[in-house]
C-alpha cells in the first residue's frame, strides 16, 4: 500500500485506494439498501463500480440514481455474459490499491472497510475475509471464519474459507490471476485454490463486519448441485496440492474426497492416515481447524458407516481426548439409530448436541 494511497483517506488523491465491486442481476429487491451500506463506509476514498449483467428489472435505473449523486459510482450496463465474466470486467476497470468484494442484497456495517484495511497492515495479509451475520431468514447465525493464514489454507481442504462478499484483496495480484469462467457457482472456491497455490497471504478479521442476507429466491436446487460438483474438482485439485506438500498418498486423498461426499465404499482407515498426515505437523488454530472439519464429516458420515466411531477414537485419542470422548457418544447414538445426514431427525440432534456440549 503507498504511503499516497495511506494519507488520502478522503479521496483527495483523485485516485481512489479501494475499488468496490458490485456486479448486478436483477437485484432491484435489495440493491438500494446494499449500495447504502457501502457508500455510508467510514472511509471514503474507494470507487464502487458496478455493471448491470442484463437485468431485466428495475436495477439498472436505481444504480443511475447513485451514480448521478455520488461521483464515486460507476454503471456499465451490457448483455448478461454471467458472473465470473462480470467480476473480471470490474477487476479490468478498477483503479484502486484494493479491491472489495460487494453482493447486491447484502449489507457491509459502516466501518466494514476502515477495519479491513487496518487489519490488512497490520497482519501482512494479501487478501482478507471477515465474519458474517445470516439474516433475512430462519438461519440468522454468525458464521465465523479462521484468522491465521495456515488455518486457512487448510479449512480450504474442505470448503471456501472466505464469505465471498466480505473479502478485500490486492488488486494487482487477483488482476493477474483472474476469476476462471469455467469454474461458474465456484469462482471464489477456485481462486481462494490458486491464490494458496500463488502463495498470497491469507487472513480474515474476527469480528462481523457484513450481514450476509439469505432469501427463499437465492439460490435454486439446481444452482446447488452445479455449486457441489464443481467444487467437488476444485477441492480435489486442491488435494493434489496438499498431498504433495505433506506426503499424503494418492489413495489417502481419494478416501478423504469419498469420505467429504458421503461415498459408503469409504476406508475411513485410509483417510484417517492422510488425517494424521495433517494433524501431526499442525498446532493452535490450524489444528483446530482440521478437528473441526473431520469432526463435521465424522458425524454426516456416522449414519451410514457402522464403524465410524471406532475410526474416530483411534484417529483423535492422541489429539483431543475430551473431544474425543464427546464426538464419540455423539457418533455412537447416530450410528446406533442410523441417523441420515440432512434428515429432520439427524438437525434435532444436531440442536440438542449443541445445548450439551
Amino acid at each position: 500500500m503507498s504511503n499516497d494511497a495511506k494519507r488520502s483517506p478522503s479521496g483527495d488523491s483523485g485516485v481512489p485506494l479501494i475499488s468496490v465491486v458490485l456486479p448486478v442481476y436483477n437485484g432491484e429487491k435489495y440493491l438500494a439498501e446494499s449500495i447504502e451500506s457501502v457508500l455510508a463506509q467510514t472511509f471514503t476514498n474507494f470507487e464502487l463500480i458496478m455493471i448491470d449483467d442484463g437485468s431485466t428489472d428495475g436495477s439498472l435505473q436505481i444504480m443511475r440514481k447513485y451514480e448521478q449523486n455520488d461521483a464515486r459510482v460507476r454503471v456499465i450496463t451490457r448483455e448478461n455474459r454471467g458472473l465470473s465474466t462480470t467480476l473480471n470486467d470490474s477487476i479490468d476497470i478498477s483503479r484502486g490499491e484494493l479491491l472489495a468484494r460487494m453482493d447486491q442484497d447484502d449489507i457491509a456495517l459502516p466501518h466494514r472497510f476502515e477495519k479491513q484495511l487496518q487489519w490488512l497492515e497490520l497482519s501482512g495479509a494479501d487478501i482478507c475475509g471477515s465474519w458474517v451475520k445470516y439474516f433475512g431468514g430462519v438461519d440468522q447465525h454468525t458464521c465465523r471464519y479462521y484468522e491465521s493464514d495456515e488455518s486457512i489454507k487448510i479449512d480450504m481442504l474442505f470448503k471456501s474459507p472466505f464469505a465471498h462478499p466480505s473479502v478485500m484483496m490486492r488488486t494487482d495480484l487477483v488482476k493477474k490471476l483472474r476469476y476462471d469462467i469455467r469454474c461458474e457457482k465456484a469462482e471464489d472456491y477456485d481462486l481462494w485454490v490458486r491464490t494458496a497455490q500463488a502463495g498470497w497471504k491469507m487472513s480474515n478479521v474476527q469480528e462481523v463486519l457484513l450481514k450476509y442476507r439469505r432469501h427463499e429466491t437465492q439460490i435454486t436446487t439446481k444452482a446447488v448441485a452445479a455449486t457441489q460438483t464443481v467444487s467437488a474438482e476444485i477441492r480435489d485439485r486442491y488435494w493434489t496440492h496438499a498431498a504433495g506438500l505433506f506426503g499424503i498418498s494418492a489413495g489417502g486423498s481419494q478416501q478423504v474426497q469419498k469420505l467429504i461426499l458421503l461415498d459408503p465404499e469409504t476406508i475411513m482407515s485410509i483417510a484417517n492416515i492422510a488425517f494424521n498426515k495433517l494433524l501431526t505437523p499442525s498446532t493452535g488454530e490450524a489444528r483446530r481447524a482440521l478437528i473441526d472439519n473431520i469432526s463435521r464429516l465424522y458425524l454426516k458420515a456416522a449414519g451410514n458407516m457402522p464403524d465410524v466411531n471406532s475410526n474416530w477414537l483411534e484417529l483423535m485419542n492422541q489429539y483431543s481426548l475430551v473431544q474425543s470422548i464427546r464426538m464419540g457418544f455423539k457418533l455412537r447414538i447416530i450410528s446406533l439409530l442410523r441417523v441420515k445426514n440432512g434428515s429432520q431427525f439427524y438437525f434435532i440432534l444436531k440442536k440438542l448436541y449443541n445445548k450439551i456440549f
